[in-house]
């Protein structure tokens, strides 16, 4: 008995000392492994097409390699690349790297024994950030569903994606010749849309990306009437007007002529407008006949944006001529050439119930215009309200002219030459010595030209209405050559030179400001001939 406890007792001191000298080889394994791996924290530098991953060498090595691998995984439960190396630091390129793409790479030092390798360093995340050949859009690079996308020309250029925020992307392959071109419109867009745009070679690697909104599209408050699928049929607006609900809005493609080819009432609110396009070439509408009022009837509004609107002849073209007891609350011209009329707007109307509430003319160019003016009211009619601004008037015969009473008007930024006619009884603004303008009439921020020369005068009248009308300028010049024989305007302060001095080119219609010492070259006058 006594004999068998020894045996037991050195059984289990034999089994003690195996525990612990196992455990000791075992930690001593560990500390080898940990002073055998790469030290430190690894450093990343990243720029356009690579990224230098660099780390400090295992201690106690000699000629060391290293295996480096590249995930988009933090955990490493996939590996995109493994790279080996016998430096402490390695250059990945864009070759194995996708431009804006989150990556984490882990380096360890390699043993003869893959077993007995080091443990893994770990980095933090990186990405590149690609190439970018793209160059910036510009507003005029933009609509509302197309865009023109520029590049630096180079070859090898296969494709560009353009992805919403949601819906199916849209994919426009290049050709070699479009590649070197360096730029490609993209059409079949949407509108108030953003867009991500991305360059890529055959390869499919990213050259650039780049993000835009595409412009709002034509504004309609009601059913959109689109006329652009037809080409060489001028008949097509007038045909279609009347079979238009209210409050449509009609779109004409840019470069076609539209032709009112016999009297149309307007009886309900309405839009003209251009399509958006990148073609600078308004619509036409050419009026060998003129517009006129559905009678008895009340119309919000008619709107003109982005035409060109251009009459028959000088002796019986306008653009309305109304004749029938009709109110209209607001007429507005955007953004339009007017020419070639006997009268833009005209009432012709012998029985009171003629009322156009608002006139507004907004960034407009008005030229060659006769006897009936830009605006013109009978005793029987009146247009209540009347604004021109941003615009420019010239070769005009009369301007505005009011023979019942009215509420306002306003000139505003406008440059005015060669109008109204001078050596007669033409007036800038005339609603006779008897006829108040309640509100007042004003001038604000325009440069006043001579008249249009009359024989040999280009001497005009300014502004004529009743006693009970203020008559006002602000920050208005008028050039040494303009001269007004009666009815002088309050208020203009005079330019030295004249009007050749101050203008490009007026006689052919250039208003730039070159004058580089005038005062007012960067606030007076239409804006779009400003400094």
């Amino acid at each position: 008995m006594k004999r068998s406890i020894n045996y037991s007792f050195i059984l289990v001191v034999l089994l003690a000392a195996f525990s612990l000298l196992s455990c000791r080889r075992t930690e001593v394994d560990m500390q080898l492994s940990r002073t055998f791996m790469p030290s430190g924290d690894i450093k990343i530098s990243s720029g356009q097409t690579s990224a230098t991953i660099s780390w400090v060498a295992a201690l106690y090595t000699n000629k060391a390699t290293y295996t480096v691998d590249l995930s988009q995984d933090s955990s490493f439960q996939t590996t995109a690349r493994r790279f080996t190396t016998d430096t402490a630091s390695i250059v990945i390129t864009d070759d194995y790297l996708v431009s804006r793409t989150k990556y984490y790479v882990r380096v360890r030092t390699n043993a003869k024994d893959s077993t007995k390798s080091s443990l893994w360093l770990t980095s933090n995340a990186f990405s590149i950030t690609g190439e970018q050949l793209f160059l910036a859009l510009s507003a005029a690079d933009i609509i509302d569903k197309s865009v023109i996308l520029k590049w630096q020309t180079t070859t090898a250029l296969s494709k560009i994606v353009l992805k919403p925020a949601s819906g199916a992307e849209v994919v426009v392959n290049l050709t070699d010749a479009e590649s070197q071109a360096g730029k490609k419109q993209v059409d079949g867009l949407k509108a108030s849309t953003t867009y991500t745009a991305e360059i890529f070679t055959a390869t499919g690697k990213s050259k650039g990306i780049l993000t835009f909104t595409t412009k709002a599209g034509v504004p309609a408050g009601g059913l959109l009437v689109d006329l652009t699928g037809f080409t060489n049929r001028p008949s097509v607006l007038a045909d279609t007007f009347p079979l238009i609900p209210a409050g449509s809005t009609i779109v004409l493609k840019r470069g076609e002529t539209y032709v009112i080819g016999a009297e149309l009432a307007i009886d309900k609110p309405v839009s003209f407008v251009s399509e958006i396009s990148f073609s600078p070439v308004f619509p036409v509408i050419k009026f060998n006949s003129n517009l006129n009022l559905g009678a008895n009837t009340a119309i919000d509004s008619i709107v003109f944006r982005e035409l060109t609107l251009v009459g028959a002849d000088y002796t019986a073209s306008y653009i309305l001529n109304a004749d029938k007891p009709c109110t209209v609350n607001k007429m507005i011209f955007e953004s339009c050439k007017m020419e070639i009329f006997r009268g833009v707007l005209r009432i012709k109307s012998t029985v009171d119930g003629t009322t156009v509430n608002n006139v507004l003319m907004n960034n407009c160019i008005i030229d060659s215009i006769a006897d009936y003016g830009v605006v013109n009211g009978s005793a029987a009619g009146a247009f209540l309200n009347v604004t021109i601004q941003n615009s420019t008037i010239y070769k005009v015969q009369k301007v505005i002219v009011g023979r019942k009473l009215s509420t306002s008007v306003l000139l505003s930024d406008c440059t005015i030459n060669e109008a109204p006619q001078g050596g007669g009884s033409n007036y800038l603004v005339d609603y006779s010595s008897s006829i108040n303008v309640t509100n007042g009439i004003k001038l604000t921020s325009c440069i006043l030209g001579p008249g249009r020369l009359n024989g040999t005068s280009t001497a005009v009248r300014g502004i004529v209405a009743g006693s009970g009308t203020s008559v006002t300028s602000s920050n208005s010049f008028s050039t040494s050559d303009y001269s007004a024989s009666a009815n002088p305007i309050p208020g203009l302060t005079g330019y030295s030179g004249s009007s050749t001095a101050l203008f490009q080119a007026p006689a052919a219609g250039n208003f730039y400001l070159k004058d580089n010492n005038f005062s007012g070259k960067s606030t007076v006058g239409d804006p779009r001939w400003r400094q």
